[in-house]
């Protein structure tokens, strides 16, 4: 029994002693599960062992069951050993593996292994990475997408993947990589990464891919078509441009041979130069006409050598070949132009050579012009220098201006008219004959001066026919106003009133003629002002009112608040004018004058229901003496001078006139003024002027008949009046009586070379210690010229010209007293 124990001993010592686990075991699952299969194992046979010993004592039986467990740990040690040792061999590759991010995945994606690769490549640790989701390597966008878990189920699906795309390094910088993912087998599932680094091969990619799409922009920028063959003549590159020439993209074209392409090439003059450049290494180049069926294209080509082969280049110069033909075409009109034309011509260049003689030239030279071109115009024609005409074209030359001059002719020795013209190749000359011009210019000339001598003849006629005639009218005038109260009966009144008719006839007549002459000679100065229209319309309303209501005819006058840049007289005498044509020639209906503005412009109006004016004889009526319907010169038509009078009016003070009508209809002329500034207000009411209330006046004329009727006239006024032939006469007077007139009114050119402002001057000297305003002063004059004019302006007079009606004289009057 003893015995028995202590066999019974041994082998439970052999069987309690187990197999001790490194703790490299524990790291490696797969070991672990087997030791813990051998432990149970080792556990069953245990107790296998002790009912063994319990139920007999075969030890043979229990040191063989022993043994087998020996065995068994023996090998799972050396497989343990084995593991571990390629275990150790696997991580010394993984670590060794710097250029490559080496990664395993769990199944749900979370980092459990991170090789040194990754560390270098995408920055975190591995500490940092282990446990994360995949998901923070990704670009924020390609997380929002789904792109991790995208990328997990394809490689199960697929088994392997590899893309490149965009990852996230931990310091926010991209990195460009080339993944390759495999899905993990057998008990270790999940995921393998193998993230290769091409961020430096992407950026060269890129940036030659640049490079390339730069050179392609420009190549495809140019105007110039380019294709680009290889050495056996295959197309590798086509430009935007030849593209738009061949109409062929490029993906049609590229590794086919040259004449391939374009068959017509073959056998051709361009072959030959491409195959020249090919093999000689040379650039060639020819322009091209290209004939279709609707067009013709010209291109110049040209062919340069390149590392690759040949570049073909070509350039539409169809414009430029147009412009060509059109030049060349212009020049043979031109020179076929010069070669007819009657003036001679030639050209010179910027060292005076001749460059061009046309055919006239040679004619009035008496050269052939092949002996001149080329040569200086100073050696051709050594006259030349220093004349008048050879210094008017260095003129031209040096203030580069077109110049025409007429000089005498170093070559022909006669006149000519010559015009130079400068040119960017130097000048052009044209030139003619003009000795019988110039002949005619003289004579014309001398006919000039005779016709002004005869005008100043005229002139002085005029003048003095004025004066002349003037003075007895004028007193015919006068006289006949200061008859009306003394004359009794009807038949004596009746006669003054046709003597009355018969001088405002001819006063009319007398007017019109000075007044086309001072037009015609130019010495009517408008004196510009703003002139208010209400007085003006009503002057002429009250003027015109009774005439028109004597025929019978209503005058309607409209006027407006506006005011007109203009000559007051002036202006008054054209509507006076125009108003006096309508009544002559309305025989029933109404005659309208008004004013308007419009169009920045005012406009006055006189419209009539008369006969109207055909259309032949529109621009007739402005002819003087030209009357619509008149041809028994009817004196109440007038004379045929209101018109033509309107008409000089209109152009010395550009006031355009229109003119409408119907015949049988009416008439109606509109006259266009520049606006002025509104004058607030017609002027107030003023005493009449014929109502002299005692008035002193002095009255101062070397005509003894006019100076009785102005005497006449102004008593029967009411004035008191001092007459005197002269200025000496009525000063002395003055100075006798020691009374300060009112007014002074005086003929402007008195005996022994004196004049009116002389007189009224020195009757202002004598009562200038008085103080007060001076003496208002009126000239009565004759004269026509401008020399009153502006003499009486000079001495502040108002100035009226004879033959003068009462009433025209009592509107002076009351101007110059300021009662009107």
């Amino acid at each position: 029994m003893g015995g028995g124990a202590d066999a019974d001993a041994q082998p439970n010592a052999s069987l309690n002693t187990q197999p001790t686990v490194e703790p490299a075991t524990a790291s490696d699952p797969q070991l672990v599960a087997r030791l813990e299969e051998l432990e149970q194992e080792n556990a069953r046979l245990r107790g296998a062992l002790a009912a063994a010993c319990t139920g007999c004592d075969d030890l043979l039986t229990v040191t063989a069951l022993n043994q087998d467990l020996r065995t068994a740990f023996d090998a799972l040690e050396r497989s343990r050993a084995a593991h571990a040792d390629s275990e150790r061999r696997l991580r010394a590759i993984l670590d060794s593996a710097v250029g490559h991010a080496i990664l395993t995945l769990a199944p749900d994606g979370r980092v459990t292994s991170w090789n040194p690769g990754s560390v270098r490549i995408l920055g975190w640790t591995e500490e940092e990475a282990q446990g994360r989701p995949v998901a923070f390597l990704f670009p924020p966008e390609d997380v929002v997408a789904g792109v991790p878990d995208a990328l997990r189920l394809r490689a199960l699906a697929e088994g392997r993947i590899q893309e490149e795309r965009a990852f996230r390094r931990r310091d926010g910088a991209t990195v460009w990589g080339a993944l390759t993912i495999l899905p993990l087998q057998g008990d270790e599932e999940g995921y393998l990464w193998i993230l290769h680094d091409r961020s430096d091969e992407w950026r060269m990619e890129e940036a030659i891919a640049d490079a390339r799409k730069r050179a392609s922009d420009i190549l495809d920028s140019i105007d110039e078509a380019l294709v680009a063959l290889d050495r056996e003549y295959r197309v590798i590159y086509q430009n935007r441009r030849a593209e738009q020439l061949d109409h062929q993209p490029l993906p049609a074209i590229r590794g086919r041979r040259l004449w391939e392409v374009w068959p017509q090439l073959a056998g051709s003059d361009l072959e030959a130069l491409c195959r020249k450049t090919m093999t000689e290494r040379v650039p060639t180049s020819m322009e091209k006409r290209l004939d279709g069926e609707d067009t013709t294209l010209w291109l110049e080509i040209r062919f340069l050598p390149t590392a690759e082969g040949v570049g073909c280049f070509f350039r539409d110069i169809t414009m430029r070949k147009r412009a060509e033909e059109e030049a060349r075409a212009s020049h043979e009109r031109t020179v076929t132009i010069l070669e007819s034309i009657s003036d001679a011509f030639y050209a010179v260049d910027h060292d005076w050579r001749f460059t061009y003689i046309n055919r006239k030239a040679e004619q009035l030279w008496g050269r052939c012009r092949d002996t001149l071109l080329g040569r200086r115009i100073w050696d051709a024609f050594p006259k030349v220098l220093g004349s008048e005409a050879f210094e008017a074209q260095k003129q031209a030359v040096r203030e580069g201006r077109e110049m025409t001059v007429e000089v005498k002719s170093p070559v022909l020795g006669d006149w000519v008219e010559i015009s130079i013209y400068p040119s960017p190749d130097g000048l052009s000359v044209y030139f003619r004959d003009i000795t019988a011009r110039r002949r005619a210019q003289q004579e014309l000339m001398q006919a000039k001066e005779s016709a002004e001598a005869a005008d100043q003849a005229k002139g002085k006629f005029l003048a003095a026919a004025s004066h002349d005639l003037r003075q007895p009218l004028q007193a015919l005038l006068l006289f006949v106003d200061v008859l009306k109260p003394h004359v009794q009966g009807s038949q004596g009144v009746n006669a003054l009133m046709h003597l009355g008719r018969g001088l405002d006839a001819l006063k009319e007549l007398l007017d019109s003629l000075l007044d086309m002459s001072r037009l015609d000679a130019g010495v009517v100065q408008p004196n510009i002002e703003t002139v208010p229209m209400v007085p003006l319309f009503d002057h002429i309303a009250a003027s015109y009112r009774p005439v028109a209501a004597a025929k019978g005819l209503e005058l309607h006058v409209l006027s407006c608040n506006a005011a007109a840049r203009t000559d007051r007289t002036l202006l008054t005498r054209m509507v006076r004018n125009l108003v006096e044509n309508a009544l002559r020639y309305t025989e029933s209906g109404r005659i309208d004058i008004e004013c308007r503005q419009a169009g920045g412009r005012l406009l006055i109006e006189v419209r009539d229901t008369g006969i109207g004016i055909p259309p032949d004889h529109l621009e007739r009526i402005w002819e003087e003496f030209h009357q619509v319907g008149n041809q028994e010169r009817d004196r109440n038509r007038g004379l045929g001078l209101g018109l033509a009078i309107v008409r000089r009016l209109s152009q010395l003070l550009n006031h355009p006139v229109d003119v409408r009508s119907k015949p049988g209809q009416g008439t109606s002329f509109v006259i266009a003024l520049p606006l002025g500034r509104a004058i607030e207000g017609p002027p107030g009411p003023a005493e009449a002027a014929t109502t002299g209330h005692g008035r002193f006046a002095v009255v101062v004329d070397d005509d003894a008949i006019v100076l009785l009727g102005l005497e006449t006239i102004f008593r029967e006024w009411g004035y008191e009046v001092l007459v005197a032939g002269s200025a000496e006469k009525a000063v002395e007077a003055l100075r006798r009586s020691g009374r300060r007139p009112d007014l002074v009114v005086a003929d402007y050119r008195l005996r022994e070379g004196r004049f009116g402002t002389e007189a009224v001057a020195g009757i202002r000297a004598l009562f200038e210690e008085a103080g007060g305003p001076p003496v208002p002063g009126l000239i009565l004059t004759g004269e026509t010229g401008p020399e009153c004019e502006r003499d009486a302006a000079a001495h502040g007079l108002g100035i009226i010209h004879k033959p003068v009606t009462p009433r025209q004289l009592s509107h002076a009057l009351g101007d110059l007293l300021g009662l009107r």
